[in-house]
């Protein structure tokens, strides 16, 4: 499955909730204003078993690069990229 997340404002329960699901066969995208929620829960993607990955034109545009290394936590993949995860994950869910 991919999970993709556009917002920075979920519950974090409701986060949790869904970040939890995720298998190592699963991966989890952060785009648009989703690419924060890495600085709002770091916590909980050091410890996803799923790969997580962040949209790298989303970090760039929020000058996400000098806040943190995500290259240890999430992995920045271009627009191509997410197109290739979108072919390889079924189904998807975004929130």
């Amino acid at each position: 499955m991919l999970y993709t997340f556009a917002e920075a404002s979920y519950p974090e329960r409701l986060l949790v909730d869904y970040l939890q699901r995720a298998t190592p066969q699963d991966a989890i995208v952060l785009w648009q204003d989703g690419v924060y929620l890495c600085l709002k829960y770091p916590d909980l993607f050091l410890s996803l078993e799923a790969p997580c990955y962040a949209l790298d034109i989303d970090m760039m545009a929020r000058n996400m690069q000098s806040l943190i290394n995500v290259n240890e936590i999430i992995k920045p993949i271009s627009v191509t990229q997410l197109v290739e995860l979108s072919e390889k994950h079924f189904p998807q869910f975004a929130l």
